[in-house]
């Protein structure tokens, strides 16, 4: 990048917000290090570079998250580009406890969030023990699924309006947050930017939710959150196959009896604990809330529901067992992971692969991985499962994680990744949200018409393709 091309950066963000150091372009580096890392805190700094970046065809690549990057996405994969790290943009803008809404930038990670909410009664919908630095939007727009189902209506949430950055620099607000007036003006009529949908009949949030930063940069969104329960109890069981707690899960996702409400195996269970118990294959864990004044009485209720469900379908519900205790659970959920991030403190690294399917599938694709594992000579105690159901249990998001050291399994472990995700696309699993070597096959298995439909709306919202490129479907470069 020339000296002309770096004053005009300078001009923008400052001489404090920017760097071309060696040392620090290393650290933002994916398949290949950028040229530059710029830090702006304000929606217009990120108008002006990204005007900027479409005059000298520069490629651009947000992010609000720091490492360890298990994806990759929003690494660099082309030459020459720019980072635009949003880190320094951690503003939460307003707390709206009524209507039970935050307003956040990029920088605000869950623990800040989470403590901030508090002070409230709220608390924030969130994934299971994110990397303490994960930027709460980020995981917002890559719709990581959240443990309490019972509060997921869309597979958007808890995501509602944003201010977005299109790849043309023009700035847009999307939901009731588009108008009319300010933002200050529609606080001041009551409006609290909690309704996604719009302007108009069209949904552009759809378009930037799952793009990994190809369609725009998001400055700020608002979410929903939930107001902190005044009873809560959590309930857990064990089973050697997750198919035991199928009949149980489909009863209680019917009558929305639960918050919380997911499942670990063994593996994962350990992880995230950070323990070397010897534990069952599955887990199941469940919370249970009540509140107000009547709280104990609804925590009652629900309880002795879930209970009778329990005894109906011959799952033993217990608040703790012999190598777990609910205390333990609980002190995992609402809070961001301990660092080391948990999913590399086992051996140091992890890989990821993750899809969606429905909950009567599960065991069929965790055996289907595991029969690949033992095939390439991955050892099965070292993949981690998450099996969180979705959207009111109307669909489950399937994790599996594979911890390894990068001088014992690296060679296997790059083999499942491959031929275990292909197996999985091969059988129905359906990968929502791509990362890595299979984005290629993910988009060549999907339906006729879909890159050629994603390609369109590029062209519209990024039409210079400086966004992110090489990332999805978008191969073609500045």
């Amino acid at each position: 990048m020339n000296e002309a091309m770096k004053n005009q950066i300078v001009q923008i963000v400052g001489n404090e917000r920017y760097s071309d150091d060696e040392n620090t372009l290393l650290l933002y580096s994916g398949e290949y290090p950028p040229s530059l890392v710029v830090w702006p805190t304000t929606s217009d700094e990120v108008v002006r570079i990204v005007k900027w970046a479409n005059e000298n065809s520069v490629s651009l690549v947000p992010m609000s998250s720091a490492g360890p990057k298990l994806r990759g996405s929003s690494l660099p994969k082309v030459k020459d580009s720019v980072v635009v790290d949003l880190n320094n943009m951690r503003k939460i803008l307003r707390i709206d406890t009524e209507n039970k809404v935050v307003m956040i930038e990029p920088g605000v990670t869950y623990d800040t969030l989470a403590s901030e909410l508090k002070k409230n009664g709220l608390r924030p919908l969130m994934p299971f023990l994110p990397k303490a630095s994960k930027s709460v939007l980020t995981s917002c727009l890559d719709r990581e699924p959240i443990t309490t189902p019972r509060f997921h209506w869309d597979t958007t949430d808890p995501l509602l309006c944003t201010e977005t950055v299109f790849g043309t620099g023009d700035i847009f607000r999307t939901g009731t947050a588009a108008g009319p007036g300010t933002l200050e003006e529609q606080w001041e009529s009551g409006q609290a930017q909690k309704n996604p949908q719009g302007p108009s009949q069209f949904d552009p949030f759809r378009l930037i939710q799952g793009s990994q930063g190809t369609i725009g940069i998001v400055s700020w969104i608002s979410m929903k959150c939930e107001m902190i329960p005044d009873a809560q109890q959590f309930l857990l069981a064990q089973a050697d196959d997750i198919e035991a707690f199928q009949n149980f899960n489909y009863s209680i996702f019917r009558r929305r009896l639960a918050d919380e409400h997911f499942m670990l195996n063994s593996a994962a269970l350990s992880a995230a604990l950070g323990s070397k118990k010897q534990l069952p294959p599955w887990t199941l864990i469940l919370g249970v809330s009540g509140h107000g004044t009547i709280a104990d009485e609804e925590l009652e209720y629900r309880l002795g529901d879930i209970k009778d469900i329990a005894r109906e379908t011959n799952v033993k519900l217990e608040e703790n067992l012999k190598d777990v205790k609910s205390t333990e659970i609980e002190s995992l959920l609402n809070r961001a992971s301990e660092v080391p991030y948990w999913k590399v403190r086992v051996k140091g690294e992890c890989r990821e692969v993750m899809f969606t399917t429905t909950l009567d599938r599960v065991q069929e694709f965790y055996d289907t991985f595991q029969q690949v594992a033992e095939d390439v000579g991955f050892p099965s105690d070292q993949i981690g499962a998450y099996v969180q159901p979705m959207v009111q249990g109307t669909n489950t998001h399937v994790g599996f994680d594979l911890y390894f050291r990068l001088d014992e399994d690296t060679e296997a472990a790059i083999s499942l990744l491959g031929k275990g995700q292909q197996k999985l696309l091969d059988e129905g699993a359906y990968f929502s949200r791509p990362y890595g070597f299979m984005t290629n096959a993910i988009f060549e298995h999907s339906a006729p018409g879909t890159v050629d439909a994603m390609k369109r709306v590029k062209a519209i919202f990024d039409p210079n393709n400086i966004l992110n490129p090489g990332a999805l479907c978008f191969k073609e470069v500045p």
